[in-house]
């Protein structure tokens, strides 16, 4: 598990760090945070975002599941909300994480 902070974009541009996806990765949350993800595998793949908690009429909250097509790179905004209050961190869960690479930047 890794814990992973937005790197910002500017104007003047910015040398990203590229994150290999993995079991238990975390966000800390930030406004306009998005994930650049490729995935590099032969496969589709699904990302998954436990949003904790229930809405207003007692139901669980959904949690958001984004498809990345193989050989594709997809950019996900990731919502401020979706952090758990426990941690105070987003929580990411992959379906597969071979070849799975992704940048957290703000906008």
């Amino acid at each position: 598990m890794a814990t992973y902070t937005a790197e910002a974009m500017t104007v003047a541009g910015v040398a990203l760090t590229s994150r290999s996806a993995a079991s238990g990765d975390k966000i800390v949350p930030d406004d306009n945070l998005f994930l650049i993800i490729t995935n590099g595998g032969g496969a589709p793949i699904n990302l998954t975002v436990a949003v904790p908690g229930n809405n207003s009429y007692g139901e669980a909250n959904p949690d958001p599941v984004r498809a990345i097509a193989n050989g594709a790179t997809k950019a996900v905004r990731l919502l401020r909300e979706w952090a758990d209050p426990s941690d105070g961190l987003i929580a990411l869960s992959w379906s597969a994480t071979t070849s799975v690479t992704y940048y957290v930047v703000r906008g």
